[in-house]
């Protein structure tokens, strides 16, 4: 009987953990999805868009932030494989292999990066792609500093 309780609380807190994870999730998904939703608002108003060019800059930006996404997110996968492969010790050419993979997923980042001011030439101006190149520096060292000053407020409350 104590077998049968210890197995239904460890399966209780078992379920509650993934929930809480699920959650946990979901909530930084739509924090993201929130930042993702003002950063185009705000590069709207900067770069002084009419409607069909904000539209159609939308659409290219959001799917360029998705392939960049992709690419980290394949990144932080090779960093978790290059972690397991540090603790079971596999042979040094295992680990130059990942890395490579991992070189090459950031080299990936840095042509898109380079080819999406090419490419979005197509829809703005070049005056439109400068202020969008200054509009995302200001913008995500702004959000930086705001991250920073949450985590100050966080630590200061506890």
């Amino acid at each position: 009987m104590v077998r049968l309780t210890s197995l239904l609380i460890f399966l209780l807190l078992f379920v509650q953990a993934d929930v809480f994870t699920q959650q946990r999730h979901q909530r930084m998904q739509e924090g993201r999805d929130r930042i993702e939703t003002l950063r185009q608002v705000k590069m709207i108003e900067a770069l002084n868009l009419d409607e069909e060019t904000a539209a159609r800059l939308s659409v290219f930006y959001k799917r360029h932030q998705d392939k960049i996404r992709d690419l980290h997110q394949e990144i932080e996968n090779l960093i978790d494989e290059l972690e397991s492969a540090i603790d079971e010790d596999k042979p040094d050419n295992v680990l130059r292999q990942i890395r490579s993979g991992i070189n090459e997923k950031r080299n990936t980042i840095h042509e898109n990066r380079v080819n999406l001011y090419l490419e979005i030439e197509d829809i703005l101006t070049p005056r439109q792609v400068a202020k969008l190149i200054v509009f995302e520096r200001n913008f995500n060292r702004d959000l930086r500093q705001i991250m920073r000053e949450v985590q100050r407020d966080r630590r200061r409350g506890r």
